[in-house]
């Protein structure tokens, strides 16, 4: 038996000269060392947050494959924390401060791996009744706060025909 916590797993498929790059990056993102780091095979156990990250390294690994990754903090001291180990490490932030989106009032912000992918970093403030922006209050720049600025809509929409600020209805 043990006391620790489920954790979050993702493996992401990368370029493998990109390896380095990567493990620099979500080394200064996460503030610790690979537990794990091998040619083929690179691994973060992190207990906050709970995560293992997977680096499999493929010549078949497409750039940015994956939509984007989130970490979810608990408090304003956290978030103000990471914000501070990424810009400190030189990464470039894009803020999304009192936003709403996925059905809750949040603050976050954004950076991009070396290969593209988004992270979020957020933390919500309540959750609401609806989506986010009503559709004809949405700006260009609001779009990005329900799809990562790489994505195209039809990558994070639901494929259904209800429309939401971010995803058009597409059935009509």
């Amino acid at each position: 038996m043990t006391d620790r916590s489920p954790r979050f797993h993702l493996s992401l498929r990368v370029q493998p000269k990109n390896v380095p790059a990567l493990v620099d990056f979500y080394s200064a993102v996460f503030g610790a060392s690979p537990a794990k780091q091998h040619a083929d095979h690179v691994q973060f156990d992190l207990e906050t947050p709970a995560l293992n990250l997977t680096l499999t390294p493929t010549d078949r690994a497409a750039l940015g494959e994956l939509d984007h990754l989130g970490i979810q903090l608990f408090s304003e001291s956290e978030l103000g924390q990471a914000r501070q180990r990424v810009q400190s490490a030189g990464m470039s932030v894009r803020e999304e401060p009192d936003v709403d989106c996925c059905y809750a009032n949040q603050t976050k912000f954004w950076v991009q791996d070396p290969e593209g992918r988004e992270i979020e970093f957020f933390l919500k403030h309540a959750n609401i009744e609806q989506h986010g922006n009503t559709q004809g209050e949405q700006s260009d720049d609001q779009a990005e706060v329900c799809c990562p600025s790489n994505t195209e809509p039809s990558a994070c929409c639901p494929t259904t025909s209800e429309s939401s600020p971010c995803c058009p209805d597409t059935t009509a």
